[in-house]
């Protein structure tokens, strides 16, 4: 195949330097593995929703290390989780007046430029919301929203990679209890399965006394292999720094970069300004009429109970 992609790099050499030493990534490996990839979502009549573009496959080529296989799973379980997860993937209109109302409170902000090792930061907030007044499951929404943007305009992410920020101040049992287990068991295939890229590290602080909880909850669900990237700081700020440097971090955290009320007005005017991307690509879903063999409903997919039980990726 000598056909040329619909493809304009916006990385620096650097960076293009770091996806050839760690994904082998080059021109050749990059066009070939698009095409294949583009020509194999052809033929899934399931799949016809999804975008071809190259820069939208790049992202689970390069999340996948360049494998094939284990791209066309995630690509799958994407738009599958989509379709059977209508609480988290419908209603993306960022004017709604709901997902106005939980983007003017800033729970979740990736941080503009990268730390040290070039990495992304994002910045949770869930103590942030009232959960008397918001369903978790509608601040979910509101942060895959800010994720879809993220990643669409940032291309390096998905070679450096991501490190999360857990900011547990004003959270109380009331948060925790408002967060259904089978909500969170579905969450979970979300971001570890289906998602094209993995955080490096995750960071918890200003831990309350209510932390065991969470973390026991969490760490029944999560994979050993994130298990081990979990750092909880605490109210140690000197420890947080030495794995996420001062100067990504908002003022508010003894950083440098903007403060969190700067990036909750750039990252709520951000969403309204991709308003059509958003709806458009809440509509990226699996048409389950059209699959070859059993559709995969919500029922079949987490059981009664909420469990994960049919696709589970490597």
């Amino acid at each position: 195949m000598s056909e040329k992609l619909d493809y304009v790099t916006t990385l620096t050499p650097d960076i293009l330097a770091i996806a050839e030493k760690e994904l082998s990534e080059d021109e050749h490996l990059r066009t070939q593995s698009v095409l294949a990839l583009r020509e194999w979502v052809k033929k899934q009549p399931h799949l016809q929703a999804m975008p071809l573009d190259a820069k939208f496959l790049l992202k689970y080529l390069r999340g996948c290390k360049y494998s094939m296989e284990k791209a066309k799973k995630k690509l799958e379980l994407t738009l599958t989780l989509r379709s059977a997860l209508p609480e988290f993937f419908s209603d993306w209109d960022p004017l709604l007046p709901e997902n106005q109302e939980i983007l003017s409170l800033g729970g979740s902000l990736p941080l503009p430029g990268y730390d040290h090792l070039g990495r992304k930061v994002l910045l949770a907030r869930p103590g942030a919301h009232d959960p008397a007044k918001f369903k978790f499951e509608h601040i979910q929404r509101v942060g895959f929203m800010v994720s879809e943007v993220l990643g669409d305009e940032d291309e390096q992410l998905f070679i450096t990679g991501m490190v999360v920020l857990i900011d547990l101040s004003d959270f109380g049992m009331n948060h925790f209890t408002s967060m259904p287990l089978p909500v969170i068991k579905k969450l979970m295939p979300c971001f570890e399965d289906a998602a094209p890229i993995r955080p490096k590290s995750m960071n918890y602080i200003h831990t309350p006394s209510i932390f065991n909880l969470i973390h026991n909850l969490i760490n029944t669900m999560m994979k050993e292999k994130m298990q081990k990237r979990l750092r909880i700081h605490g109210d140690d700020m000197e420890s947080l720094y030495k794995e996420i440097p001062k100067s990504i971090l908002p003022k508010d955290y003894g950083g440098d970069n903007m403060s969190v009320a700067e990036l909750t007005t750039y990252w709520k005017k951000k969403c309204e300004d991709r308003r059509d991307f958003l709806i458009a690509q809440s509509k990226v879903k699996s048409d389950e009429s059209r699959r070859p063999g059993r559709p995969k409903t919500a029922d079949e997919l987490f059981g009664i109970e909420g469990s994960f039980r049919k696709l589970n990726v490597d």
